[in-house]
């Protein structure tokens, strides 16, 4: 590409949304690395090909903080592409509570972060694309296998707030669609992250792997390259969709 295109993505400091970064930045895009760790995101900013990218610090779940940033950032070059990789899990990996057992606090904690956190950036980003419109303008969630799978090794509040995703998704592209916004999913399974191999061991990850019919787990590269894809002009007639890398674990 050799026009200029800024791409946002939230949760940039983070293995999966650090590996978006490079993968946009290699393609030409101008990143915004947006992140409540700052000096995570700085890191990876600092690492990006190309130049003219960006830092933001701001936090998903705070209001202000997300409608602030998101101003700050329109007024050092627009965006065309919001990619929204923030969220993860609050009860620890591995860790199943049942529906009577987990508290309310890890419920609202998780909604907050996995689904209003996620909310908040495309409100924020539909109004400033509506306002000022750009061309191919993409809007991406980076959602999970969890979503449609119960069962899957997560809690209850991760599994709801991933499936909301699918629906936020479609009724998102519904609703940009005559703006020419297209809003998709990736929905990964589990991703062999930095962060992935630090909290679990060998027997865990070999467990989890199988799960998938492919007996693997999916790659960061892997899951940039679906967004990758999606951000393109070859994608210009795919909005609601979910596209999932997860090895086959949904035909389980």
């Amino acid at each position: 590409m050799t026009e200029d295109r800024r791409a946002l993505v939230v949760g940039g400091a983070g293995g999966i949304g650090g590996d978006i970064c490079r993968k946009l930045a290699s393609q030409g895009y101008r990143v915004v690395v947006a992140d409540f760790d700052a000096e995570g995101a700085c890191k990876v900013r600092d690492g990006l090909h190309g130049s003219g990218h960006d830092v933001a610090r701001l936090d998903v779940t705070n209001a202000e903080s997300v409608h602030a940033a998101f101003l700050g950032i329109e007024t050092s070059g627009a965006a065309s592409v919001l990619v929204v990789a923030s969220g993860g899990p609050v009860v620890h990996l591995g860790q199943q509570p049942h529906v009577a057992t987990l508290s309310m606090n890890d419920w609202d904690r998780t909604i907050a972060l996995n689904l209003t956190g996620v909310f908040r950036c495309i409100h924020a980003f539909a109004q400033l694309r509506l306002v000022a419109p750009i061309e191919h303008s993409r809007i991406i969630v980076i959602g999970s296998a969890a979503g449609e799978l119960a069962g899957s090794g997560t809690d209850i509040a991760y599994g709801t707030a991933k499936a909301a995703l699918l629906g936020l998704t479609r009724q998102a592209a519904f609703d940009l669609a005559a703006a020419g916004i297209t809003v998709n999913n990736v929905a990964p399974g589990p991703v062999g992250t930095p962060e992935f191999f630090r909290n679990t061991n060998e027997p865990v990850r070999s467990g989890i792997a199988s799960l998938a019919a492919l007996k693997r787990l999916a790659t960061p590269q892997e899951v940039s390259a679906a967004v990758a894809y999606i951000a393109s002009r070859e994608a210009a007639c795919i909005t609601g969709a979910t596209l999932a890398i997860n090895g086959g674990i949904h035909m389980h």
